[in-house]
C-alpha cells in the first residue's frame, strides 16, 4: 500500500508518502475524534510493521503513525524512528507538528554526525534540538561496555552542524563521577571548524607559542572563527614551571589575535577579517642568553569586503577595505563598485584609492597598482545601453559607451610635458562604438560590408589618443563563373596621454586589397589576390604593392588526378618570382598507386643573400607509391636541381636529393598474423654511394610478439640504431638494442674500423596497458680504447639497473607497496669489481593486519679507482617505520631517521648508529594517548588527543636519557 497525502493551504506545503510495502497486513483507517473542545477531526490510522512515512525529505520509520490532518500533526503510538537533514531521533510517542517544523518525543536516542545523545525527553525547533535528563559520550560507537568517559547533562541543546550545548554537566569515568561542570560546550562541526589548540614550547632562539582558535556561528548567515595568540621570549633554564610549561622562564610576553568572519545577505556574501601580529623584540645567534639587538614592527591584516552575485544581474554593489603589512607596510586600500540599470542604460560607478600612513618607509605603491592599471581611481563612470547590438536601418551598433574618470598615476615616460612630474592626477573622458554596416545588396550579386570600431581618450590636458580600426569589402559575383571582392582596411593607433596605464603602441596602417576567382569551366579555377599599402608607419620599406598571389587549378573536379600552377610576384622587385607547378595522380582501393610530380621554375636568376653569387632555384621532385594493401607497397623519392650551389673543392655539385626506396612486404603491426618486412634504402646519386640503409620485421607468433629494427649511418657504415624485441603481452618482454644483427658486409655497404657503440640488454613488464611495474636492464659500452691486451674490443661503463613499482598488492596474509630502484655499476675492463653505485626504496608492508613496516631507504655509493675499493657506502633511512599491534588497542613500534655510511670511513656517520624514536599508542577510539621517546635527544614527549588528530594536550620532557652514537 502506498498513499500520498499533500498538506497545503499554507506557505510551507508539506507532502506526505506511506510506504506500507514492508507488511502485508498493515491497514489504514480514518477516524472522526472530537477532541476535548468539541472540534472534531478526521485521523489517519495506519497500523503495520515498519511503515515508511516520508514527509518532504524527512523520513518516519512506526509501526503505528496517526495523521491530524487538520492540525498538521503526526502522531507516533510506541516507538519510532524519525530522520531529518543530518540527525536521527528514535523516541517513544514521537509527535510532528508540520506547521512549526518541530518534534517531541520521549525517551529519545539522537543520532547526528557527530555523536549519539539519549535523553529522557526531547523537542525540536527548526536549527534547535533540546533534550531533557540527557546522556552523551564519544566512546558510544566504540562498542565499549562501559563507556570509557561520558557526559551527563540535566539540559541539552544540540545546534545540528555546529555546537552540543550541556548544562548542569557531570564527568563520568568509567561510568564513576569524578567531575561537576555547571555549562560545557562541544563543536559538532567539520574538523576544518573545531576548535584548535597550539602549545609549542621555545627556546633560546625560538619564541614559545600559545594559540587557540575557536569557531563560532551567528545566526544562519554568519559564521566565523576568533583566535587568541599568546608569545614568550623564554630563556631556558631559568625555572622549573617555566621550563615544564613553555622551555624557559619568560622574559617577554607578547599577546596577538585574530577574527575571520563570514556573512551571506539575499544577493550576496561578505567577509571581515582582523589579524594583528605584535611588535617582537629580536636577538642576536646567542638568542635569549644575550641582550635584545632591536625589534621588529607590529603587523596588521585587515579585510573587509561584500560582493553581489554576478550571476543574480544587476543592481550589484561590492565593496573592499584592505591592509596587509606583509603585502604593502601601512598601506590601507579602499575599493567600490556598483552597477544600476534605469531606462534602458546600464550605469557602473567604481572607485580604488589607497591611503600611505608612513609616506617616508620607502613602500609608495598599492599592491593592485601595475602597468595597465593606475594608482588611483577616484572616480569612475561608465555609461552604455543595456542591451547590444542595436540595429538602426542599414547600420547595426555593436558596441557603445562613454567612460567618465579621474585618476592618478605614474606620469608617461614617453610623453615629455608629463614626463617632467612623476605622479600626475587628472580626469580622462572615453568614448568608444563599433558600428558595422548592414551586408548591403546594391545590385545582382553586388554585395558591400564595412565595419568601424572607434575608442577615443580625452584628457583634461587637452591630449587625447585614438584606437580607429575601419573596413570596407565589396564583393560581386559573378554567377557560376566566380566573384570578384574588394576591400579597404585603415588601422590607426595614435595621439598622446600624460598616464602610463593608458600607454599603447602606435601605429598607422592603410591598405587596399584585392581577389578575383574564377570558374570558367569544372575542371578549371583561378585565383589572384594582391593589393596596395596606403601607409605604414612602421615598416615603411612595406609601402606599396603587396605581394601577387597567382594559382590556377585544373582538374579539380576529378578524384584521380590534379595539376596545380602557383606564382608569387612582388611588384616591388623585379623578381617575378618562382612558377610551382603540381601533377598528382592517385588511385584507390586493395590497389593503391600515387605519383607526385612538382617543378619549380625559378623565372629571374638573383644573387644569394650570402655569397652574392647569382643562384637558380628551380628544381624538380618526385614522389611516388603503388601497393596491394595489406601485401606490399613501394615507395620512392628524389628531386634535382638544375643549377646548384657551387660546391666544396673536391665535391660533386649537389644536382639530386637522395634516391630513396622502401619497400614493405605484409605489415608492421601486430593487429593481425600477418608478418612484416620493410627495407629502406638511399642512395646518393651525386656521390654515387649509399647514403642511408635501415630493416625493420615484425611477427606475431601465437601470443608473442617480435620485432627487429636496424638503421645503418652511412658513409661511414656505422650502427645509428638497433632493435630485437619479443614481447609477451601481459607477461614480459626481453629486448636488445645496439647489436649487428644483420650483416651489411654483402650489401657492399662500407665497413667501418671498430668504434665505440653502446649496447642494452632489457627484461621487463609488458602490461596490455600503461608503464611496466618492473625492469631489469644491463647496459655498456662496446669500445675499443677499452680494449685489454691482445683482444680488439673492450667493455666500459656497464650498469645493471632495476626498478619495481607495485601498488597495493597482496600476496596471503600480506598486504605490500614497493616503488623502488637500484643500479650497480658492473664489472668491466675499466672497472675492477661490481658494487652498488645508488638505489632507492620507498616501501609498506602489512602483515595479518599487526606488524607493519613502511619508509624510504637511499643508498649513495663511490668507488675510489686508485685505491680498487668502495670508498664510500651512504645510507640512508628517512621515516622507517616498524609498528606491531599487539592487542587491539596498543601499537608499539620504532621510527629510524639515520645517516650511514656502511665503508666506516666517515667519522661523522658510524655505521649501523641505530638510535630510534620509540613509540607507544593507545588507541581507545575516542582518545588515545600517544608517547614517544627520542633516543638521540632525549626528549619524552606524551599527548592525549583523538585518533588522527594532528593536535593535542601534551608536553614533551627533556630527559636526558640518550642511546650514544656508535664510534667507528
Amino acid at each position: 500500500m502506498c498513499l500520498g497525502l499533500a498538506l497545503a493551504g499554507f506557505a510551507a506545503a508539506a507532502r506526505i508518502s506511506i510506504d506500507a510495502a514492508a507488511d502485508p497486513d498493515s491497514r489504514l483507517e480514518i477516524r472522526t475524534v472530537t477532541l476535548p473542545d468539541g472540534s472534531e477531526v478526521a485521523l489517519y490510522v495506519l497500523t503495520g510493521e515498519g511503515l515508511v512515512v516520508r514527509i518532504d525529505s524527512d523520513e518516519l520509520v512506526a509501526d503505528h503513525v496517526e495523521v491530524d490532518l487538520t492540525n498538521r500533526l503526526v502522531r507516533v503510538v510506541g516507538r519510532g524512528s524519525f530522520t531529518t537533514g543530518g540527525e536521527s531521533v528514535t523516541a517513544d510517542d514521537l509527535v510532528i507538528d508540520l506547521r512549526a517544523e518541530s518534534f517531541a518525543g520521549d525517551d529519545v536516542l539522537i543520532v547526528t554526525d557527530a555523536i549519539d545523545v539519549r535523553g529522557d525527553r526531547a523537542s525540536r525547533v527548526p536549527g534547535l534540538i533540546r533534550v531533557a535528563l540527557g546522556y552523551f559520550s564519544p566512546c558510544t560507537r566504540c562498542g565499549q561496555e562501559l563507556d570509557d568517559y561520558a557526559f551527563e547533562a540535566a539540559q541539552i541543546e544540540i545546534y545540528p552542524g555546529d555546537r552540543l550545548v550541556a548544562y548542569d554537566v557531570t564527568v563520568l569515568v568509567r561510568g564513576a563521577a569524578v567531575l561537576a561542570l555547571p555549562l560545557m560546550v562541544l563543536p559538532l562541526a567539520p574538523p576544518q571548524r573545531q576548535p584548535r589548540l597550539e602549545w609549542v614550547t621555545g627556546s633560546a632562539t625560538a619564541r614559545a607559542r600559545l594559540a587557540l582558535s575557536w569557531p563560532y556561528a551567528a545566526g544562519a548567515d554568519a559564521y566565523g572563527d576568533v583566535g587568541l595568540r599568546y608569545y614568550a621570549d623564554v630563556l631556558p633554564g631559568g625555572s622549573t614551571l617555566g621550563d615544564a610549561l613553555l622551555g624557559g622562564s619568560v622574559l617577554t610576553s607578547y599577546l596577538g589575535g585574530s577574527l575571520e568572519h563570514r556573512f551571506y545577505t539575499e544577493r550576496g556574501k561578505g567577509e571581515f577579517r582582523v589579524d594583528f601580529t605584535p611588535s617582537f623584540l629580536t636577538y642576536g645567534p646567542a638568542g635569549t642568553t644575550a641582550p635584545p639587538t632591536g625589534s621588529t614592527d607590529p603587523a596588521f591584516v585587515v579585510r573587509f569586503a561584500y560582493a553581489d552575485e554576478e550571476v543574480l544581474g544587476p543592481p550589484q554593489t561590492a565593496f573592499e577595505l584592505s591592509r596587509d603589512d606583509a603585502r604593502r607596510a601601512r598601506i590601507w586600500e579602499a575599493g567600490y563598485s556598483t552597477v544600476r540599470v534605469a531606462d534602458g542604460v546600464k550605469g557602473t560607478f567604481s572607485s580604488r584609492v589607497f591611503y600611505d600612513l608612513d609616506p617616508a618607509d620607502g613602500v609608495s605603491a598599492p599592491s593592485y597598482a601595475s602597468r595597465a592599471v593606475p594608482l588611483q581611481t577616484f572616480a569612475r563612470l561608465r555609461l552604455e545601453p543595456e542591451t547590444v547590438p542595436v540595429d538602426m536601418g542599414l547600420l547595426r551598433l555593436e558596441r557603445l559607451f562613454v567612460d567618465l574618470g579621474a585618476f592618478e598615476d605614474r606620469s608617461n615616460a614617453l610623453n615629455r610635458s608629463a614626463a617632467l612630474t612623476p605622479v600626475l592626477k587628472g580626469g580622462r573622458v572615453v568614448e568608444s562604438h563599433a558600428l558595422s554596416l548592414t551586408p548591403l545588396n546594391l545590385w545582382a550579386g553586388a554585395r558591400l560590408e564595412g565595419r568601424t570600431d572607434f575608442t577615443g581618450y580625452y584628457y583634461d590636458t587637452a591630449e587625447r589618443q585614438v584606437e580607429w580600426s575601419s573596413d570596407l569589402t565589396f564583393r560581386q559575383d559573378l554567377g557560376r563563373l566566380g566573384n570578384l571582392g574588394l576591400s579597404y582596411s585603415r588601422n590607426v593607433r595614435e595621439g598622446e596621454t600624460p598616464f602610463r596605464f593608458d600607454v599603447f603602441p602606435y601605429r598607422n596602417r592603410s591598405d587596399v586589397r584585392a581577389q578575383l576567382r574564377l570558374d570558367p569551366l569544372p575542371w578549371l579555377r583561378f585565383e589572384q589576390a594582391g593589393g596596395y599599402v596606403l601607409v605604414d608607419d612602421r615598416d615603411p620599406a612595406g609601402v606599396g604593392w603587396s605581394p601577387l598571389e597567382s594559382t590556377l587549378t585544373l582538374l579539380g573536379n576529378v578524384d584521380w588526378i590534379g595539376l596545380t600552377v602557383k606564382n608569387s610576384y612582388d611588384p616591388k622587385t623585379p623578381d617575378p618570382g618562382t612558377i610551382d607547378a603540381t601533377l598528382a595522380l592517385r588511385s584507390r582501393g586493395p590497389v593503391t598507386a600515387a605519383l607526385e610530380v612538382r617543378h619549380q621554375e625559378d623565372l629571374l636568376l638573383t644573387p644569394d643573400r650570402l655569397t652574392g653569387e647569382p643562384r637558380d632555384t628551380s628544381q624538380t621532385s618526385l614522389t611516388a607509391s603503388a601497393g596491394v594493401a595489406g601485401v606490399v607497397d613501394v615507395g620512392v623519392k628524389t628531386a634535382y636541381r638544375y643549377a646548384p650551389p657551387t660546391p666544396a673543392p673536391g665535391a660533386p655539385p649537389d644536382h639530386f636529393d637522395d634516391l630513396e626506396v622502401s619497400v614493405t612486404l605484409g605489415t608492421l603491426a601486430h593487429t593481425d598474423a600477418t608478418p612484416g618486412l620493410k627495407v629502406t634504402y638511399a642512395r646518393d646519386l651525386d656521390a654515387g654511394r649509399v647514403s642511408a640503409f635501415g630493416v625493420e620485421g615484425a611477427a606475431t607468433l601465437g601470443p608473442l610478439q617480435f620485432d627487429a629494427a636496424e638503421r645503418i649511418s652511412l658513409p661511414t657504415g656505422r650502427l645509428a640504431s638497433s632493435r630485437l624485441r619479443l614481447a609477451w603481452p601481459g607477461v614480459a618482454a626481453a629486448q636488445a638494442d645496439g647489436l649487428l644483427w644483420l650483416d651489411t658486409a654483402w650489401l657492399g655497404l662500407p665497413q667501418p674500423a671498430s668504434y665505440a657503440r653502446g649496447l642494452a640488454f632489457t627484461l621487463e613488464d609488458a602490461p596490455l596497458a600503461g608503464r611496466p611495474s618492473w625492469q631489469v636492464k644491463f647496459t655498456t659500452l662496446l669500445d675499443p680504447a677499452a680494449a685489454p691486451a691482445g683482444a680488439a674490443l673492450g667493455y666500459r661503463d656497464s650498469t645493471l639497473a632495476g626498478r619495481v613499482l607495485l601498488v597495493d598488492e597482496v600476496a596471503g596474509p600480506v598486504r605490500f607497496s614497493v616503488d623502488g630502484f637500484a643500479e650497480l655499476l658492473w664489472a668491466d675492463d675499466r672497472q675492477p669489481s661490481t658494487y652498488l653505485r645508488r638505489a632507492n626504496l620507498t616501501f609498506g608492508v602489512d602483515l595479518f593486519e599487526r606488524v607493519g613496516l613502511q619508509g624510504t631507504v637511499g643508498y649513495a655509493g663511490s668507488y675510489d679507482l686508485a685505491g680498487a675499493r668502495v670508498s664510500s657506502g651512504r645510507l640512508t633511512l628517512q621515516e622507517v617505520a616498524l609498528m606491531a599491534r599487539p592487542t587491539d588497542d596498543l601499537y608499539l613500534g620504532a621510527v629510524l631517521n639515520e645517516t650511514w655510511d656502511l665503508t666506516g670511513n666517515d667519522p661523522a656517520r658510524p655505521a649501523f648508529s641505530l638510535r630510534p624514536r620509540f613509540v607507544v599508542v593507545w588507541n581507545r577510539c575516542c582518545w588515545a594517548l600517544y608517547g614517544s621517546w627520542d633516543s638521540k635527544s632525549g626528549a619524552v614527549a606524551v599527548t592525549l588527543t583523538t585518533p588522527g588528530a594532528t593536535q593535542g594536550i601534551g608536553h614533551v620532557f627533556d630527559t636526558g636519557w640518550v642511546i650514544p652514537r656508535r664510534e667507528p
